[in-house]
């Protein structure tokens, strides 16, 4: 029986705002709601981590309002680019299989930067250390869909914050099939991850079932912005995501 993607979006929401709701997180849900918004008056570039990164010259966006993501931070220009702004999504990073030093090594490296987590993480004893950091982003959620990954995440922030055109690029959407094939490419400019390998059939049978709902649900968030008036561009060289309008790196 095929289930609805729909169905899934509604059981994500449907998750999503029983983590949040809870009253420990009701003080922090109205303090992240009081700061003054960022992005008014100003462009978003957002740097996924798609191999196409390897193939774009980031200097041209040295002096610009910038994100990365995950492992965003192993890219060679991070520490040159000083980054406004950092996110986290994945719960690798909760599990264990990401380690939470992780966020040291980028503020080693960008002192300033801006860490964005899901609020639903603060009272997670990993991040005891960092819950009063005023360097730590403790994120809401803005746009009516659940099922788009760390993108999501990114893009619901700066419609939050209003930041007038939301670039991206290293957004890609094809690594799955490298995945498959365990070609020599790979689904990010660092290299291959390492949980990832050696994947069974039956692992590819639900990553094709998730990346299948991750693309019709970029299709709905596409004509979403389309009738509210936001702004969202792919900068990335090549990839599947042809439901957004496309421009070359500066």
């Amino acid at each position: 029986m095929r289930i609805d993607d729909t169905i899934i979006n509604i059981a994500f929401k449907t998750k999503h705002i029983l983590a949040v709701n809870k009253p420990s997180l009701l003080s922090l849900r109205r303090k992240m709601n009081s700061f003054p918004l960022e992005g008014i008056g100003k462009d978003l570039y957002i740097i996924l981590n798609g191999p196409s990164l390897k193939s774009q010259d980031l200097h041209k966006l040295k002096g610009k309002t910038l994100m990365f993501v995950n492992r965003g931070f192993l890219h060679p220009l991070y520490k040159e680019l000083q980054p406004q702004y950092h996110v986290f999504v994945d719960t690798k990073l909760i599990s264990g299989v990401w380690p939470v030093e992780w966020l040291e090594q980028i503020w080693e490296l960008s002192p300033q930067t801006k860490i964005v987590l899901p609020i639903e993480w603060h009272n997670n004893p990993k991040f005891s250390r960092f819950r009063e950091d005023e360097r730590i982003y403790w994120i809401d959620w803005e746009i009516p869909f659940y099922g788009i990954g760390v993108s999501a995440s990114c893009f619901s922030f700066a419609i939050k914050q209003k930041f007038e055109i939301i670039y991206f690029t290293g957004f890609d959407a094809n690594g799955l099939a490298y995945d498959m094939i365990k070609s020599s490419e790979s689904s990010h400019f660092y290299g291959a991850d390492e949980e990832l390998k050696n994947m069974t059939c039956e692992q590819f049978v639900l990553a094709l079932y998730s990346h299948s709902i991750h693309l019709r649900s970029l299709i709905k968030f596409s004509r979403y912005c389309e009738k509210k008036g936001i702004k969202i561009i792919n900068l990335s060289n090549g990839g599947l995501l042809d439901m957004f309008p496309r421009k070359q790196l500066l």
